[in-house]
């Protein structure tokens, strides 16, 4: 992976083509773009996405009071994610009720077969719909699927389609679809395995990996470390392990 130049925050690439290396690299903490310098010519609609990219990953405006301490460079996800558990000492997170209490209740209703969840107006409030009709829908998958489409809401992703009809459902516009979905699973992940928490729970269990002998019983160790995390946060073991790797906490 590679830092930025400005801020120090770490780039994520961006593909023109999943076939290809990244054409381009992008900060979600400053906001800047980086392209590579023998880049080939970008197709228009990665020409468009990247403009897209550029104005929607700028940071948070601040509210005109000096932090109490300095912070680090956050995206917009991360910093709404932690603005929102502000107070919460509880693991895992109750992020049903978080949803509730930010107006935003938790329905179960049919949707299409490919849909695990979605935002839908139900007369005059907005809320968070899981799709009953889908078979096996796991107790983890179920938080995932509010934290994210929480993240939706609160970064005020689209438009909200006033409808009089119930369970009308509200569609993002391309060419953000992309955009918003990865800044929204930025935000469950930081919601449901907040950093600070997922660093001194795993301090805690690292000495099992760092005392194994061999690489299959080191690796034998993170698969229980992984599993034992996913069990504490209420994740699944993928979505624990994939926080672990951004966090440069295993391999």
């Amino acid at each position: 992976m590679r830092d930025c130049g400005q801020c120090g925050h770490e780039l994520e690439p961006f593909f023109d083509s999943t076939c290809e290396p990244p054409v381009a690299w992008l900060c979600q903490g400053c906001g800047s773009v980086t392209l590579e310098e023998d880049l080939r010519a970008l197709s228009p609609s990665a020409r468009s996405e990247l403009a897209t990219l550029r104005a929607f990953i700028a940071p948070v405006p601040g509210d005109g009071r000096a932090p109490r301490e300095p912070q680090p460079a956050l995206g917009r996800a991360q910093a709404r994610a932690r603005a929102l558990l502000e107070g919460v000492r509880t693991i895992p997170v109750d992020i049903e009720r978080i949803a509730a209490q930010y107006g935003y209740p938790v329905r179960e209703r049919p949707l299409p077969p490919d849909e695990r969840g979605t935002i839908a107006r139900d007369g005059d409030h907005t809320v968070i719909v899981i799709n009953r009709t889908r078979a096996g829908i796991t107790d983890a998958e179920r938080r995932w699927i509010i934290a994210e489409e929480l993240g939706h809401a609160v970064l005020e992703h689209s438009t909200l389609v006033a409808s009089g009809a119930p369970g009308t459902r509200l569609t993002i516009p391309e060419p953000r679809r992309r955009v918003e979905e990865r800044e929204a699973r930025r935000f469950a992940a930081e919601v449901l395995m907040p950093e600070e928490k997922i660093r001194g729970r795993f301090a805690e269990l690292a000495p099992r990996i760092d005392q194994a002998l061999g690489l299959r019983q080191r690796q034998a160790e993170t698969d229980e470390v992984v599993t034992a995390l996913a069990r504490m946060f209420a994740v699944s073991p993928t979505a624990m392990r994939t926080r672990l790797q951004e966090l440069d906490l295993i391999r």
